[in-house]
């Protein structure tokens, strides 16, 4: 499957670009509706909207067979939501691209994730901010983590103790979570940028 798409997408990504070496223009809403059998071309238009959406199409508004595949996108995939306060599930299927090299901020894999919530205000994170995380399964003491917690993520500092892990808010007014060996916690990456929207 093409990254960030589900599996009809990439079919409908895949007929557009065969379609247009074929024929030398793309497909019409009707002609793609058509070809997966769908009953109206809504479910069409769905489609080619979330792969523009994405970033895998252009098209140029008036024109009926303007369409273009310009591949896949560049920059740093938005995964979802994360919470800096009670966690919420991340969304595993990138929302959006923030037009920034990965490089910028050094080696590795990045993703983003938007912040909910005030628990790492004292860090300066806010409400709405983006945070950049290098994908990683390991982090050290102190440090500022994504982690999943039964089944939710939350941005928290990572403190391991006897007893487990303690997720540690920069908000005097959020107690730490303690994480037990009874319950699962998996690291997803450290904090490595921040991005705030004006």
């Amino acid at each position: 499957m093409t990254r960030g798409l589900t599996d009809r997408q990439a079919q409908v990504l895949e007929f557009i670009q065969q379609f247009l070496n074929e024929q030398g223009y793309p497909p019409t809403v009707r002609e793609v509706a058509a070809r997966f059998g769908f009953r109206s071309p809504r479910a069409a238009h769905d489609h080619m909207k979330a792969l523009e959406k994405k970033g895998f199409l252009r098209s140029e508004p008036g024109l009926p067979r303007a369409l273009n595949v310009i591949g896949p996108p560049r920059g740093i995939p938005v995964l979802g939501r994360i919470a800096a306060g009670a966690p919420i599930l991340a969304v595993e299927e990138a929302e959006e691209h923030l037009d920034l090299e990965a490089d910028f901020f050094g080696s590795g894999r990045f993703f983003a994730l938007k912040v909910r919530g005030e628990s790492m205000i004292g860090d300066h994170i806010q409400d709405g901010d983006l945070v950049i995380i290098r994908s990683q399964d390991q982090a050290r003491p102190g440090e500022v983590v994504a982690v999943l917690v039964d089944d939710e993520v939350t941005l928290k500092h990572f403190h391991p103790v006897r007893d487990g892990v303690e997720l540690r808010a920069a908000n005097p007014a959020v107690p730490t979570l303690l994480v037990g060996p009874d319950r699962p916690l998996r690291v997803l990456g450290v904090m490595a940028g921040l991005v705030r929207r004006s």
